[in-house]
Protein backbone atom coordinates (compact mmCIF):
# COMPACT_ATOMS: atom_id res chain seq x y z
CA UNK A 1 0.00 0.00 0.00
CA UNK A 2 1.27 3.46 -0.87
CA UNK A 3 2.44 5.63 2.06
CA UNK A 4 0.32 8.54 0.82
CA UNK A 5 -2.82 6.38 0.91
CA UNK A 6 -1.88 5.04 4.34
CA UNK A 7 -1.46 8.53 5.76
CA UNK A 8 -4.85 9.60 4.33
CA UNK A 9 -6.52 6.52 5.85
CA UNK A 10 -4.81 7.20 9.20
CA UNK A 11 -5.88 10.86 9.22
CA UNK A 12 -9.47 9.94 8.34
CA UNK A 13 -9.56 7.32 11.10
CA UNK A 14 -8.12 9.73 13.67
CA UNK A 15 -10.59 12.46 12.68
CA UNK A 16 -13.50 10.03 12.94
CA UNK A 17 -12.33 8.84 16.37
CA UNK A 18 -12.01 12.41 17.67
CA UNK A 19 -15.49 13.24 16.35
CA UNK A 20 -17.06 10.18 18.02
CA UNK A 21 -15.36 10.96 21.34
CA UNK A 22 -16.43 14.60 21.21
CA UNK A 23 -20.07 13.73 20.47
CA UNK A 24 -20.22 11.26 23.36
CA UNK A 25 -18.09 13.30 25.81
CA UNK A 26 -21.02 14.17 28.06
CA UNK A 27 -21.80 10.44 28.52
CA UNK A 28 -18.20 9.54 29.38
CA UNK A 29 -17.57 12.53 31.64
CA UNK A 30 -21.04 12.53 33.25
CA UNK A 31 -21.63 16.15 32.22
CA UNK A 32 -25.14 17.57 31.95
CA UNK A 33 -24.61 20.48 29.57
CA UNK A 34 -28.28 21.45 29.68
CA UNK A 35 -28.26 21.93 33.48
CA UNK A 36 -26.03 24.99 33.28
CA UNK A 37 -27.43 26.50 30.09
CA UNK A 38 -29.32 29.72 30.49
CA UNK A 39 -32.96 29.31 29.43
CA UNK A 40 -32.94 32.42 27.23
CA UNK A 41 -30.06 31.33 25.01
CA UNK A 42 -30.02 28.39 22.61
CA UNK A 43 -28.38 25.24 23.89
CA UNK A 44 -24.99 24.38 22.48
CA UNK A 45 -23.47 20.95 22.72
CA UNK A 46 -19.80 21.82 23.19
CA UNK A 47 -19.78 25.28 24.82
CA UNK A 48 -21.35 26.24 28.12
CA UNK A 49 -23.57 29.31 27.88
CA UNK A 50 -22.65 30.48 31.39
CA UNK A 51 -19.24 31.84 32.26
CA UNK A 52 -17.50 29.93 35.08
CA UNK A 53 -17.77 32.88 37.49
CA UNK A 54 -21.55 32.98 37.01
CA UNK A 55 -21.93 29.19 37.21
CA UNK A 56 -22.24 29.19 41.01
CA UNK A 57 -25.13 29.23 43.44
CA UNK A 58 -24.40 32.89 44.18
CA UNK A 59 -25.89 33.77 40.81
CA UNK A 60 -28.14 30.75 40.26
CA UNK A 61 -29.83 29.47 43.47
CA UNK A 62 -31.47 26.56 41.61
CA UNK A 63 -28.08 24.81 41.35
CA UNK A 64 -28.34 23.82 45.03
CA UNK A 65 -31.76 22.23 44.53
CA UNK A 66 -30.58 19.86 41.80
CA UNK A 67 -30.05 16.16 42.44
CA UNK A 68 -26.58 15.39 43.79
CA UNK A 69 -26.10 18.81 45.37
CA UNK A 70 -24.42 19.02 48.79
CA UNK A 71 -27.43 20.88 50.14
CA UNK A 72 -30.25 23.32 49.37
CA UNK A 73 -28.55 26.42 50.82
CA UNK A 74 -25.88 28.66 49.26
CA UNK A 75 -22.99 29.94 51.43
CA UNK A 76 -19.96 31.62 49.85
CA UNK A 77 -20.85 30.31 46.39
CA UNK A 78 -20.97 26.70 47.68
CA UNK A 79 -24.06 24.53 48.17
CA UNK A 80 -24.43 23.41 51.80
CA UNK A 81 -27.07 22.07 54.17
CA UNK A 82 -27.31 24.59 57.02
CA UNK A 83 -29.10 22.05 59.20
CA UNK A 84 -26.08 19.71 59.29
CA UNK A 85 -23.01 21.60 57.95
CA UNK A 86 -20.35 22.04 60.65
CA UNK A 87 -19.05 25.30 59.10
CA UNK A 88 -22.47 26.81 58.33
CA UNK A 89 -24.70 25.61 61.16
CA UNK A 90 -28.04 27.42 61.08
CA UNK A 91 -26.60 30.32 59.08
CA UNK A 92 -23.74 30.96 56.69
CA UNK A 93 -20.37 31.23 58.43
CA UNK A 94 -21.58 30.01 61.84
CA UNK A 95 -19.00 27.40 62.90
CA UNK A 96 -19.61 24.77 65.55
CA UNK A 97 -16.79 24.78 68.09
CA UNK A 98 -14.67 21.71 68.81
CA UNK A 99 -16.74 18.95 70.40
CA UNK A 100 -20.02 20.25 68.98
CA UNK A 101 -22.06 18.82 66.11
CA UNK A 102 -24.59 20.59 63.91
CA UNK A 103 -28.03 19.06 64.49
CA UNK A 104 -31.04 20.70 62.86
CA UNK A 105 -29.22 24.04 62.60
CA UNK A 106 -27.96 24.13 66.22
CA UNK A 107 -24.48 23.35 67.55
CA UNK A 108 -24.93 20.69 70.25
CA UNK A 109 -22.77 18.43 72.38
CA UNK A 110 -23.81 14.87 71.54
CA UNK A 111 -22.27 13.70 74.82
CA UNK A 112 -24.62 15.80 77.00
CA UNK A 113 -27.58 17.08 74.96
CA UNK A 114 -30.84 15.44 76.08
CA UNK A 115 -32.51 16.03 72.69
CA UNK A 116 -29.52 14.74 70.66
CA UNK A 117 -27.88 12.08 72.80
CA UNK A 118 -25.12 10.25 70.92
CA UNK A 119 -26.54 11.27 67.53
CA UNK A 120 -28.78 13.94 66.09
CA UNK A 121 -32.45 13.47 66.91
CA UNK A 122 -32.08 10.81 69.62
CA UNK A 123 -34.05 12.23 72.53
CA UNK A 124 -33.63 10.65 75.95
CA UNK A 125 -37.00 9.52 77.29
CA UNK A 126 -38.18 11.11 80.51
CA UNK A 127 -38.94 8.48 83.12
CA UNK A 128 -40.27 8.86 86.56
CA UNK A 129 -37.45 7.56 88.70
CA UNK A 130 -34.99 9.06 91.11
CA UNK A 131 -32.09 8.90 88.61
CA UNK A 132 -33.74 9.88 85.32
CA UNK A 133 -36.32 12.50 86.14
CA UNK A 134 -35.15 14.78 83.34
CA UNK A 135 -34.05 12.27 80.65
CA UNK A 136 -30.35 12.75 81.28
CA UNK A 137 -27.70 12.23 78.61
CA UNK A 138 -24.24 11.20 79.82
CA UNK A 139 -21.32 10.35 77.54
CA UNK A 140 -23.65 10.08 74.57
CA UNK A 141 -25.92 7.54 76.28
CA UNK A 142 -29.31 8.01 77.88
CA UNK A 143 -29.19 7.22 81.58
CA UNK A 144 -31.82 4.53 82.18
CA UNK A 145 -31.12 3.92 85.88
Amino acid sequence: MDTKVMSIVFMASATLLIFVLAVNAEDYLDIDVNAVSSPASPRRRFLLNVTPARNTCKYNKSICRQAGSAGPDCCDEVCVDKSTDFNNCGSCGHDCHFGKTCCDGDCVDLQKDEDNCGRCGLKCPRRISTHNLHGRCENGLCDYN
